[in-house]
C-alpha cells in the first residue's frame, strides 16, 4: 500500500537533528521516517558535468551496444559485494578507486566529500571515515553506479552483517547499516522508473523464505505494509535504513539513471561510522 503517514523526513541536516531530538539517523532504524532528504545539495549543472566527463574518460558506455548487448549496471568505483571474496584483490581495486576519485573531480565539487559532510552533519556526535581494517586498509569510499533500460532490483536488503555475514570484515561489528544516495540523472521515463521504493519491513528471519520465493509483494500487500517511493532531482541526496526492505523498479527509457552511493553503519555506543561502496 501507498504511505500516508510514513513519509521522507526532508530539511537542512541542522532541521533534521533539532527535529529528531539529535539523532535522525536512529529515527529511520526505529521506523519513525522512511527516508531523510536533504535537496540540492550538490549543484545539478555540475551533475551533467560529471557525466559528460566520465564519457571522455571512458568509463561510461552502452552495454545495448557494447560487447553481448546484454544490460548491465555500471560502477564507477569498488563494489564491497563483488569484491569481498577475494580479500587482496578487494583493497587493491579499493585503492585504485581512491586514485581515481583524487583526480576524477577537479573543476567540480567533490560529490564524495559532500556526502560524507552532510552525513557528518547528521551524526554530529560520531565520527565519520572511509571503512577500514585494523591493518589501515582502506574500503572504497563511494561509487557510482548507472542503470540502463531494463536493470533494478527487486525487493531486498543490506547488511554486511545479517545479509552477507562477512565477520571477517571490519565493517561487520556495528549493529546498524544504512545506505545514502545522490542523484545525478533521472530515466527520462516518468513514473516509478528508477527511483526506489522502502518499505516499512525491517528483515527478520521470519521474511527470508518470502524474500527468497519473490513473493514480497504479496506478503506487503497481505499484511498492509506502508511502501514509499523517494522522488530526486539531480543534486538531491537522501539517506535510509537499507535493513529495511527496498526495491529499485527496472528503468524504462534510453536515457539511464545515474547515482553515487555509499553504504554505511554505526552502532549507539560506537564512535565511528564506517562508510563503504
Amino acid at each position: 500500500m501507498t504511505a500516508t503517514g510514513w513519509t521522507a523526513a526532508e530539511g537542512t541536516a541542522e532541521d533534521l537533528v533539532q527535529r529528531f531530538a539529535g539523532e535522525p539517523l536512529m529515527a529511520l532504524v526505529r521506523g519513525e521516517v522512511p527516508a531523510l532528504v536533504l535537496r540540492q545539495s550538490f549543484d545539478p549543472t555540475h551533475c551533467a558535468g560529471l557525466l559528460e566527463r566520465f564519457r571522455e574518460r571512458g568509463l561510461l558506455y552502452d552495454p545495448h551496444t557494447t560487447g553481448d548487448l546484454t544490460p548491465r549496471r555500471i560502477d564507477i568505483g569498488t563494489s564491497f559485494g563483488k569484491h569481498r571474496a577475494d580479500r587482496q584483490a578487494f583493497f587493491e581495486h579499493s585503492a585504485s578507486t581512491h586514485e581515481l576519485f583524487a583526480t576524477l573531480f577537479d573543476g567540480y565539487a567533490d560529490p564524495v566529500s559532500i556526502m560524507y559532510q552532510a552525513l557528518s552533519a547528521l551524526a554530529p556526535d560520531k565520527d565519520v571515515k572511509t571503512a577500514r581494517e585494523s591493518d589501515g586498509s582502506l574500503y572504497g569510499p563511494a561509487i557510482f553506479r548507472i542503470y540502463h533500460a531494463e536493470l533494478g532490483h527487486g525487493p531486498h536488503y543490506d547488511s554486511v552483517a545479517k545479509r552477507s555475514k562477512a565477520y571477517e570484515y571490519a565493517v561487520s561489528r556495528f549493529e546498524h547499516q544504512f545506505a545514502g544516495v545522490l542523484c545525478l540523472q533521472n530515466s527520462a521515463s516518468e513514473g516509478e522508473s528508477g527511483e526506489a521504493f522502502i518499505n516499512n519491513c525491517p528483515w527478520t528471519p521470519q521474511l527470508q523464505p518470502v524474500l527468497a520465493s519473490n513473493s514480497f509483494a504479496e506478503y506487503a500487500a497481505r499484511n498492509q505494509v506502508e511502501r514509499v517511493q523517494v522522488k530526486l532531482d539531480p543534486g538531491d541526496l537522501y539517506f535510509f535504513f537499507s535493513e529495511n526492505i527496498h526495491e529499485v523498479p527496472k528503468i524504462v527509457g534510453d536515457t539511464p539513471r545515474a547515482v553515487l552511493a555509499i553504504f554505511f553503519a554505526m552502532s549507539a555506543d560506537d564512535d565511528e561510522i564506517f562508510v563503504w561502496a
